[in-house]
């Protein structure tokens, strides 16, 4: 046990030793930046929303200090981010509605075949039906798969558009 002691003792008294001051360490990094002779950008959240959309902005440095200021022309208006972004909305439920009235259409269709299988006598008619609800089923099946896939874009979709600061009851 004094063993132990005594190595955590010389432990603590050698780090105590080589441990710097942060006033050391602030004189440090201030030469080190004076030897910088670069120019540092400095990021502020109108530079990101400006690469972001596609628009160029001046730099700002910490040498010049001028503010960033974009053109009148460059600037994309809130309501007309919200207008693309409701455009895209409604595309969407426009094409969901679109596959779903064809799957319906489709699904009506095979149910049509299905009865006229059942009370048709017709032997040359009962051999050809069962391969047309058949295929009937696979093309219903493909809807439905495309339709599942576009729901799920849908929803990728509401949530880009939440994290690009969309309101949410603008899509609605």
């Amino acid at each position: 046990m004094k063993k132990l002691s005594l190595i955590f003792l010389i432990l603590i008294f050698s780090v105590s030793l080589y441990s710097q001051s942060i006033v050391e360490i602030a004189k440090r990094e201030r030469e080190r930046r004076k030897k910088i002779k670069k120019k540092v950008e400095v990021i502020t959240n109108e530079n990101l929303r400006g690469k972001r959309y596609g628009k160029s902005y001046a730099v700002v440095t910490t040498k010049k200090k001028k503010s960033v200021k974009p053109q009148t022309s460059d600037v994309i208006t809130k309501e007309q981010r919200y207008n693309k972004w409701r455009k895209k909305y409604l595309q969407y439920v426009e094409n969901i509605k679109k596959l779903k009235e064809e799957i319906n259409k489709k699904q009506k269709e095979c149910d049509d075949l299905n009865f006229r299988f059942k009370i048709t006598h017709n032997p040359n008619e009962k051999f050809s039906l069962p391969s047309k609800i058949d295929k009937m089923l696979k093309e219903i099946d493909k809807l439905k798969d495309k339709l599942k896939k576009l729901n799920n874009d849908f929803e990728d979709f509401k949530e880009r558009a939440r994290k690009a600061g969309v309101p949410p009851g603008y899509l609605r």
